[in-house]
């Protein structure tokens, strides 16, 4: 039986699709990897000395650079799935099976045994979850993301090439190719809420439910997963990774969601399975791959077509704005392009001027997120926290915020309003998995501030302009300049609020009366105007 595999992504996870490709290879040596990489392909790298069976670009499939422009990366990794399997079902032809798997999956036998699960079947779909969950924070963190995300999980897609696996394929690229945007108001969710309809809508489907498939942190409870140890290690007598179970299945493919420098994976297993020694060795085995395989060298490289083509970051509304307009795409046809006159960033700094110049460069982003988490503050404020970091559950305070926090609308500071910022930022680009959890700081809501809120306007509390604050206050634009504060909002926590500064200019402090001294503290007449009075989204509270 012959597998043809793909998988999408930007150059910053080719670590872990190298780590893919090299699975196959060990444990379903009848596959092939074909890789789409959105991203340039830098010197250095050659995926086919790497054992990838070819290396399609958005271009080589077809796309031009104003289609690319209008999706940010992850809408782009997703966009793409459809035409590449209609393609990949033409260049091999003699496959018996045609599955994606998302860069982060890792394969431990041969997925030949698919076939079996899809009996007659065409299409194979694996949802997210197999159980309900049985704690309110598995509900808010689990369930709910699912209803809001997609049931099915699209880190894994089966497709025989009969008549209906065709007409699926052909479907999927016809809806991708316009409509793969993360735009929930509209009902979508980049290529997976599409995938909701193909059980109603064509026939053969089958609903993967087998546990041994898409293992992951968000999914592990319910789950018994263990290694065998006294199963022959295969026919090398050394691969002893195919002996990992779950339930009475040999482990097939674990998704390591979430897995890179912030950890994430690791804090959403000690949630929901604390204690499970064989998943932690999977775990730890799976990092050690992906670090021999350069993921320090790859993972913090900035897409390339997040970026305009003199290295300015292209803000999410710039995107929106030319999704949006057919007459921008039809004078623009490279949006990238900077160089001479009449360009499209020419035409939104005419006409949106307020558009990217709060932009902060990728290489600054972690200094400025770290900057604007207040440790004290979120210990304080939320007793549950706390508990789990003295508790071990968590490793500190940040990381129960981007794990757990973040996602329950938690503040990770006195200035940064999340319930209100999600409610205003909710038109935006929203590239966040919210409660999910299992994606890292970028899927924040801090995160989301300092990479889509900033650039386009909109700030985590009511009064404070960061424009506007930075006008008004040289000294603080020179620091961002110099790198020693990230953000306006940074300084204003730490330095300018106690110094009695304005957030913005619809903000007096003669709208509070009079504090006195004993009133005031290192937040200085805003932040007791906050605490007292309080700002949209925030209760106040009394001053004794």
């Amino acid at each position: 039986m012959k597998i043809a595999i793909y998988t999408s992504c930007a150059l910053n996870y080719y670590a872990k699709a190298l780590a893919l490709v090299q699975s196959a290879r060990r444990n379903s040596p009848n596959s092939t990897v074909t890789l789409c990489l959105c991203d340039a392909l830098p010197n250095g790298i050659d995926p086919i000395a790497d054992g990838f069976a070819r290396c399609w670009t958005p271009g080589d499939l077809g796309y031009d650079e104003g289609w690319i422009f209008q999706h940010n990366i992850m809408e782009l990794c997703t966009a793409v799935k459809g035409r590449a399997l209609v393609e990949l079902m033409k260049v091999e032809p003699d496959a018996d099976l045609y599955v994606y798997l998302d860069p982060d999956v890792y394969i431990y036998n041969d997925l030949s045994v698919v076939a079996d699960y899809l009996g007659n079947a065409s299409i194979g779909l694996v949802p997210h979850i197999l159980s309900v969950e049985t704690t309110d924070i598995g509900v808010r963190l689990t369930e709910m993301s699912v209803t809001e995300h997609g049931i099915y999980n699209l880190g894994h897609l089966f497709v025989r090439p009969d008549t209906n696996g065709k007409a699926l394929a052909q479907w999927w690229m016809e809806r991708l190719d316009r409509y793969c945007f993360d735009d929930r108001e509209f009902g979508l969710f980049t290529d997976q809420r599409w995938m909701d309809l193909a059980p109603a809508v064509f026939n053969g489907v089958c609903i993967l439910k087998q546990p041994n498939l898409d293992v992951a942190s968000w999914n592990l409870a319910g789950r018994h997963i263990w290694m065998d140890t006294r199963s022959d290690a295969g026919p090398d007598g050394l691969n002893d990774e195919r002996n990992f179970r779950v339930d009475d299945y040999r482990l097939l493919t674990y998704h390591f969601s979430g897995t890179g420098p912030s950890g994430t994976h690791r804090r959403i297993r000690e949630i929901f399975a604390p204690a499970n020694g064989a998943v932690a060795e999977i775990e730890r085995r799976y990092e050690q791959a992906i670090a021999s395989n350069g993921q320090a060298r790859v993972e913090h490289i900035p897409p390339a077509y997040d970026i305009f083509d003199d290295g300015t970051p292209i803000p999410a509304e710039a995107r929106k704005t030319y999704r949006l307009n057919s007459g921008l795409q039809a004078a623009f046809p490279n949006p990238y392009r900077t160089e001479g006159n009449g360009t499209f960033r020419d035409w939104m700094r005419r006409h949106q001027p307020a558009l990217g110049q709060l932009s902060i460069m990728p290489s600054r982003l972690n200094h400025a997120f770290e900057g604007l988490f207040d440790k004290e503050y979120y210990l304080r404020t939320y007793p549950d926290a706390a508990a789990a970091v003295e508790a071990g559950q968590v490793p500190s305070a940040l990381g129960h915020y981007i794990a757990i926090g973040s996602g329950l609308f938690y503040d990770p500071n006195e200035f940064f309003v999340s319930r209100d910022y999600f409610a205003r930022a909710g038109n935006l680009d929203r590239h966040i998995l919210r409660g999910k959890g299992g994606r890292g700081r970028e899927n924040t809501l801090l995160w989301h501030y300092l990479t889509v809120g900033l650039p386009n306007g909109v700030e985590p509390i009511e009064y404070f302009d960061s424009r506007w604050y930075l006008q008004q206050y040289p000294d603080v634009a020179n620091a961002i300049r110099k790198g020693s504060i990230g953000t306006a909002l940074q300084h204003f926590l730490m330095f300018g609020s106690g110094e009695n500064r304005l957030p913005g200019p619809s903000f007096s402090a003669t709208i509070h009366t009079s504090p006195t001294p004993e009133e005031t503290d290192a937040r200085g007449v805003f932040g007791l105007f906050v605490r007292t009075l309080g700002v949209t989204g925030r209760i106040p509270i009394s001053v004794k």
